[in-house]
């Protein structure tokens, strides 16, 4: 099931919230659209969760990402598999910078997929965002 009931993004903090616009709006189904037509700039990374740890809910995971300024457009569990979509607005530009999240709290897994409307702001937001997950999960991070 996905649910379209997220909490709104607040003010971003760090160095990558630095590149975001505040208050962020897109509606799911332009984030759908706008998803599809960025998979030329999409880079995925992937980490393992130690064994034992008390992983952070789907709300704390909301909540941190949120907080760092994104927008969640939709969360839901598939399956064993809990995904959460997230979007941020870049600054400069004005494009959007996405988010899939994916959680197999079963198996340990944490996988993130990025994609933007251009590579520019990729690197340092994908840099934020991946550090900030991989301490949320105690999960480092890799590119896969």
């Amino acid at each position: 099931a996905t649910s379209a009931s997220c909490a709104s993004a607040a003010s971003p903090s760090g160095e990558g919230g630095e590149l975001l616009e505040p208050h962020p709006l897109i509606d799911a189904g332009a984030f759908e659209v706008r998803w599809g037509a960025c998979s030329a700039h999409s880079r995925v990374v992937s980490g393992r969760m130690p064994a034992g740890l008390v992983a952070p809910t789907p709300d704390e995971s909301e909540a941190a990402l949120t907080s760092a300024g994104l927008m969640c457009i939709a969360t839901g569990a598939v399956g064993g598999v809990h995904k959460s979509y997230f979007a941020g607005q870049l600054r400069r530009s004005g494009g959007w910078f996405m988010l899939e999240l994916c959680v197999l709290y079963a198996g340990g897994t944490v996988q993130a997929t990025y994609r933007a409307d251009s590579a520019g702001g990729m690197p340092p937001l994908c840099g934020h965002f991946s550090a900030l997950l991989g301490r949320l999960f105690a999960a480092p991070l890799a590119e896969v």
